[in-house]
C-alpha cells in the first residue's frame, strides 16, 4: 500500500532532514572558534555570535533578537516573546542560538516572527514542535478567540496563516516554546567549552 505525502508534510520532512544535517552544537561551535555574546533587558534579549578571521579581524555571523509583544497590537500572547530579528551566516548555526535565547529568557516562552518566517527559520520551529521532547509547545489562539474564549493566549497569527492558510492552528508557528523545567544545557555547555560567558543582564525576564 502506498502512501502519499501531503505537500506541506513532504515540506517539513525535508526541513527536519536539512536541520538534522547542519546543526551546530555547542562542541562545534568551540572548534570553530565562535564566540556568542548575550544581552537581556525587560521586554527584550540579544544573542550575537561572531568569528575571528585569520586577521585577527572580528565578524559577526549570527543576531538573534526577541521582544516582548505589543499587547494592543499583538496581543498578550501568555507573556511568550517573539523572534523580531534574524540573521545567520553560517548553516546550522541558527537552531543553537534559538536554544540559547529560549533558555536565557526563561520563564517567558519563545515564539516565532508573528508577522514573517523564511524557510529556514520555519524548519527550526517545526523541530522543536515535532522532535523536541525537552521543549514544551503551548498553543497560541488568534486575536478572534478563535480556538478558546479565554483572550490570555489570544495572538497575532499572520505568518502562520501565511504559510497553513485556514489550517494556520496546526503549524508550528502557532505555538510558543519553554524549557519546563528551566535547564540551561546549551548556555552551560557553551560557558563551559569557552564560546560563551553567563548572561549579561539589564534586568532580569524573570520578574
Amino acid at each position: 500500500m502506498s502512501i502519499r505525502l501531503t505537500e506541506s508534510r513532504l515540506r517539513q520532512l525535508i526541513r527536519e532532514t536539512l536541520l538534522n544535517e547542519v546543526a551546530v552544537s555547542p562542541n562545534l561551535a568551540a572548534e570553530m572558534g565562535i564566540r556568542i555574546e548575550t544581552t537581556v533587558s525587560a521586554g527584550g534579549a540579544r544573542v550575537d555570535a561572531f568569528v575571528t578571521e585569520p586577521s585577527g579581524a572580528t565578524r559577526k555571523v549570527g543576531t538573534l533578537r526577541a521582544e516582548e509583544p505589543i499587547e494592543m497590537i499583538d496581543g498578550p500572547c501568555l507573556g511568550a516573546w517573539s523572534i523580531v530579528e534574524s540573521k545567520v551566516e553560517i548553516d546550522g548555526l541558527g537552531p543553537l542560538l534559538y536554544d540559547v535565547m529560549m533558555e536565557l529568557i526563561f520563564p517567558h516562552p519563545l515564539m516565532s516572527d508573528r508577522y514573517y518566517v523564511s524557510p529556514s527559520a520555519l524548519g527550526v520551529w517545526d523541530y522543536y514542535s515535532d522532535r523536541r521532547g525537552d521543549v514544551k509547545k503551548v498553543q497560541l489562539d488568534n486575536i478572534s478567540n478563535y480556538l478558546t474564549p479565554d483572550p490570555k493566549d489570544n495572538c497575532t497569527q499572520a505568518s502562520a496563516v501565511t504559510w497553513e492558510k485556514n489550517k494556520w492552528m496546526d503549524t508550528s508557528l502557532s505555538k510558543a516554546y519553554t524549557r519546563e523545567d528551566g535547564a540551561t544545557p546549551k548556555i552551560d555547555a557553551l560557558v563551559r567549552l569557552g564560546v560563551m560567558q553567563g548572561p549579561k543582564s539589564g534586568k532580569s525576564p524573570n520578574r
